[in-house]
């Protein structure tokens, strides 16, 4: 497989692909697996890129190159540990796995300045305590009067933790879940052998359904247009009539209060 192959690639059909999967896993063919990487190689550029674009990093923090070659490495883990009997796409199951390869680097590397690390985190915990104390959305004036700082204090702490956190719907469920599954693996068969857990699951992907439901409308909408619909940052902002660096804040702090709503229940799911 080459890496950020821009030659043109013969079509591969449904049922040509299906026979592939039949010849991957059944016969173990390592030039059927060398053709469906190839086919989904193009994931990776497409997860690297709405990283970077969601977290608004500076294209000289990171080497391109490294990122892509740890999502190649989620790529393959995905193409290695997909079962055919479930009832998941491919694609679906495997944008996670690119993902979580590339975030696990990301925090391997430790690129986030403490400094930077310490005043994310001291914003994330004000959202949520301010949110368990109203029992609904903070507003940035509440979160900045119990911050201590201005209106444009607190939306320069958005922009830092919009660069520094990387935070998204299934990272969210990474690190709410011990056993770093992701959404894709969040299906009944994945945990068919341990039913306590599964239902663990399904209790927090409901809790994220219905925390998602409760967000204010902009960043509700930022969350449905850019994990549903698949928008860039910039289109939601023509959408929504903002800059682009607004719906970056925007989703911020969606994943800030999901997080953090995960978090207060957290204890209950996993006792």
């Amino acid at each position: 497989m080459r890496s950020r192959d821009t030659t043109t690639k013969k079509a591969i059909s449904p049922e040509e692909e299906a026979e592939l999967w039949k010849s991957f896993k059944n016969e173990n063919s390592f030039e059927a697996r060398e053709t469906l990487a190839n086919k989904y190689i193009h994931l990776v550029k497409y997860v690297i890129n709405r990283l970077l674009s969601a977290s608004h990093i500076e294209s000289e923090v990171l080497d391109y190159d490294d990122l892509f070659s740890c999502g190649v490495m989620g790529l393959l883990a995905a193409l290695d540990n997909f079962d055919l009997s479930r009832n998941v796409k491919f694609i679906t199951y495997a944008i996670p796995r690119i993902r979580g390869s590339i975030i696990d680097e990301l925090r391997s590397v430790d690129w986030i300045p403490r400094s930077l690390r310490q005043r994310v985190n001291q914003l994330q915990a004000t959202f949520q305590e301010v949110e368990q104390e109203l029992q609904r959305p903070a507003t940035d004036t509440e979160v900045a009067d119990r911050l201590g700082v201005d209106s444009a204090v607190l939306s320069g702490l958005l922009q830092d933790a919009s660069r520094a956190a990387l935070l998204s719907l299934d990272e969210i469920l990474r690190i709410s879940d011990e056993s770093s599954a992701t959404r894709g693996e969040m299906t009944p068969a994945a945990d068919a052998e341990d039913p306590r857990r599964q239902i663990q699951k399904e209790e927090i992907v409901e809790v994220l359904t219905v925390a998602i439901e409760n967000l204010p409308e902009k960043e509700r909408l930022v969350v449905v247009m850019y994990y549903n619909e698949e928008l860039t940052l910039r289109e939601i902002g023509e959408v929504l009539g903002v800059t682009e660096s607004r719906v970056c804040q925007l989703h911020t702090k969606a994943m800030m209060r999901l997080r953090g709503r995960l978090a207060s229940i957290q204890h209950d799911l996993f006792v």
